[in-house]
């Protein structure tokens, strides 16, 4: 009988041992507010998909602003041109696969400018910006100025003896260089402006290099 009750008080004991554990685990695992440690975190917020985010947020923001400047920034490439005489009109053709009769000289030849109607004493404008090549006087194409632009060269021919520029000088796009005078080999034609454009030492239309950046 008293082994049997000593056995019994040994049970009980490790009883009230096993639930004194357990409340003690369920108590570490709460905090002060009584909810659980793995409640206290929500389950829909995660920190690496956060930081995922707010990379890719900025990211998106940096390449907003920089797609905006880049639509503000002007286009450095596209030089402005001008027409060599405002208020004008082609009077002959660049032509050099093609002749054409020219009135002064009563024969057939190329052409490899272009003709610009303009009264005498008329302003004349760098076609676009550039440096003075040579100022310099032609027994058929009058006073001449060339002018070495960006990516092409220009021949402004039929001008009167005031010149405001000399050679070296730095012109910009729509400067005066000179005055319409005359153009010996084309005397009969009329006042104009005869104008020669070449690229890489070949003719080419002037019209077309005008209206390529004309503004």
């Amino acid at each position: 009988a008293a082994a049997w009750t000593t056995y019994g008080s040994l049970l009980q004991d490790q009883s009230d041992i096993s639930d004194s554990a357990e409340e003690s685990e369920v108590q570490t695992a709460e905090d002060v507010s009584g909810e659980s440690y793995e409640k206290s975190i929500p389950e829909d917020v995660g920190v690496t998909e956060g930081i995922s985010e707010l990379s890719s947020s900025n990211g998106s923001s940096e390449e907003s602003e920089a797609l905006r400047e880049e639509s503000e920034s002007p286009d450095n490439d596209a030089d402005e041109t001008f027409f060599p005489v405002e208020e004008t009109s082609v009077m002959k053709d660049f032509s050099v696969s093609k002749l054409v009769f020219s009135k002064t000289t009563t024969d057939w030849r190329i052409h490899g400018g272009v003709d610009f109607h303009a009264n005498s004493g008329t302003a004349v404008r760098a076609i676009s910006k550039g440096v003075i090549k040579s100022v310099y006087k032609d027994p058929m194409y009058g006073n001449v100025i060339e002018i070495d632009h960006d990516g092409f060269g220009a021949k402004y021919c039929g001008l009167t003896d005031n010149c405001p520029v000399s050679e070296g000088d730095h012109v910009e796009a729509g400067s005066t260089i000179g005055y319409v005078g005359v153009v010996p080999c084309e005397l009969l034609d009329g006042d104009h402006i005869h104008l020669e454009t070449t690229v890489n030492g070949t003719p080419v239309d002037p019209v077309s290099i005008i209206e390529k950046h004309h503004k």
